[in-house]
């Protein structure tokens, strides 16, 4: 056991005084004669306690030095309990460990000639409760503290072990309580022949000895507790190596502006045979030229300290001339007391040129679409043009509301789309209706008024990622419930409707139409104004005005 060296010592010191006081102990000062020969008798009786408190003495000393040399637990109780016997002048002694679960002692070391056949199923409790409980063991270990009992035959608290006792011929019993951490853990019981041999002198030197061997087992402990911590981190560093030497990412450990530890996979990823070549390396070695400036700015950054990770991609460079795409990963770390990073590296080559198809046929697609829709307009255009344009022009001002509104760059160009076809239903409507200079009859009028529903049946069957024929089908209802088709009101109507009726209005009322000369911007916006909150959405309205009034937006040609 690596016990600290000022305890050593202080064990030390401890054995000298010993040897000092033993040899005062049997060296007495003669005491004055007495009538009819009683100075024979005391001497006779101080060299007798001479004699025991040398035998205790020199268990004393050797049980010190027992603990210095002793590197277990187990091995320094069978060591006490031999010198208890051999040297201490004990009949026997054993040691006991606290059993928890039953509250039971469980000998874990003895001494003595007939010791196993005293310890042979004996019960020794140290639950109060139990009858078992009330010997010295037990309360040394309940009240933490040694305890004597001079005649332990004729006790009446050791009347469970009487007849045994009898049987072994005991006297004297002594019991200490065995303490780590300042926990008892267990408890030494040391038997003498004769009675009223614990005497203050010798129950100073078993607490004293009780204190040694409290201090022996917190360096078990402790050494126990560093050993285990040693073999845990052995064994996680362990895993953690095979974690990484098997890892399917590229890992990297950069210090000092050199690679000082990569893995198999790393060296694979980058043409390299034997992850060796890489060791000592500069980082930028394996970066193309390109990205040097980004990735040392990356590295700089994390070994100051103003960032603590980054992830990012760059051009990797082969050992054979060839490139790969990485995304990498890294962290500031601490590597042998400085600074370092630590970081992944994932070959994303094809991944790269997948995102990059993949954006090159979504692109298409929705060049594609914009051509459908191009299209659709172009074909009411041929047949109207005059509903073509304001179609169109519906959709941007549609757009620009909602880019104003902070609509994302996706709703805005379903607000273009939806804006171009809101009024596709017109395409059922006769030609000399839609021209007409003269008033609508009746008949007429609700032909028109059946545009959104016609709009709505046209482009519900596209599978479009805008509502675009929800808002052919609402752009003409109102929030008081005043519109058409369907009456709706308020919330029933989505946002994008809502929208693309206050664009319509705008630029119906401000361009010419069949029957009429347009009655310019500023009435229009005095329609939308007057209408806001009731006819059109406050939100949308306010939005509008400001397009227009503050922001200086024009109508479109």
């Amino acid at each position: 056991m690596d016990m600290n060296n000022e305890h050593i010592a202080s064990i030390k010191r401890k054995i000298a005084l010993l040897e000092a006081e033993l040899e005062t102990a049997l060296c007495p000062q003669p005491g004055p004669s007495d009538e009819g020969g009683q100075t024979i008798t005391r001497r006779g009786d101080v060299e007798a306690t001479a004699r025991r408190q040398a035998r205790h003495y020199a268990s004393l000393s050797r049980c010190n030095d027992a603990i210095v040399h002793s590197t277990n637990a187990e091995a320094l109780f069978q060591e006490l309990c031999r010198i208890a016997v051999q040297y201490g002048g004990m009949s026997m002694a054993w040691i006991g460990r606290l059993d928890p679960d039953t509250r039971s002692l469980r000998p874990v070391a003895q001494a003595g000639d007939r010791i196993g056949e005293f310890l042979d199923e004996i019960k020794i409790s140290f639950d109060a409760d139990s009858p078992f409980g009330h010997g010295p063991a037990g309360i040394a270990v309940r009240e933490n503290r040694p305890v004597c009992f001079q005649d332990f035959l004729h006790d009446p608290r050791t009347s469970p072990w009487h007849a045994r006792a009898a049987r072994f011929g005991l006297g004297a019993v002594a019991a200490l309580p065995l303490r780590c951490n300042e926990a008892v853990v267990g408890v030494i019981a040391l038997y003498a022949d004769a009675t009223d041999v614990f005497d203050e002198a010798t129950r100073g030197l078993l607490e004293r000895m009780a204190t040694d061997i409290g201090f022996a087992l917190d360096n078990f402990a402790h050494e126990a507790a560093r050993v285990q911590a040693l073999n845990e981190l052995r064994e996680s560093e362990q895993r953690y190596r095979a974690l990484v030497e098997q890892s399917i990412a590229g890992v990297y450990l950069i210090q000092d502006q050199q690679l000082i530890y990569v893995n198999p996979h790393m060296a694979e990823m980058l043409g390299y045979g034997d992850a060796a070549e890489l060791i000592g390396q500069h980082p930028l070695a394996i970066v193309a030229e390109q990205d040097r400036d980004r990735v040392t700015e990356n590295i700089r950054l994390r070994l100051e300290g103003s960032i603590d990770r980054i992830s990012y991609n760059f051009t990797a460079q082969c050992k054979h001339g060839g490139t790969i795409e990485v995304g990498a990963n890294g962290a500031r770390a601490t590597y042998q007391g400085r600074p370092a990073i630590v970081g992944l590296m994932q070959d994303i080559t094809e991944k790269t040129r997948a995102e990059e198809l993949s954006r090159q046929h979504l692109a298409q697609l929705e060049s594609a679409f914009m051509s459908t829709v191009q299209v659709a307009t172009n074909l009411t255009d041929v047949r109207d043009s005059y509903t073509s344009r304001h179609a169109r022009r519906v959709g941007e001002i549609a757009a620009a509301i909602g880019a104003e509104l902070g609509l994302d760059a996706r709703r805005q160009q379903g607000l273009l789309v939806a804006g171009s076809l809101h009024d596709i239903g017109k395409i059922s409507i006769p030609m000399e209706i839609l021209c007409t200079l003269d008033p609508l009859t009746p008949h007429e009028r609700e032909l028109i008024r059946k545009h959104p529903r016609t709009g709505y049946e046209i482009l519900k069957g596209i599978d479009l990622p805008w509502p675009v024929a929800e808002v052919a089908h609402q752009h003409h209802e109102r929030l008081d419930g005043s519109g058409y088709p369907q009456g709706l009101r308020g919330d029933a109507i989505i946002l994008e409707a809502r929208i693309v009726m206050v664009a319509d209005v705008v630029e119906s009322m401000s361009h010419d139409r069949p029957y009429r000369p347009g009655l310019g911007l500023d009435r229009a916006l005095a329609e939308i104004e007057r209408g806001a909150g009731t006819l059109y959405d406050a939100a949308v309205a306010d939005t509008c005005l400001r397009l227009f009034r503050e922001n200086g937006r024009s109508l479109p040609e």
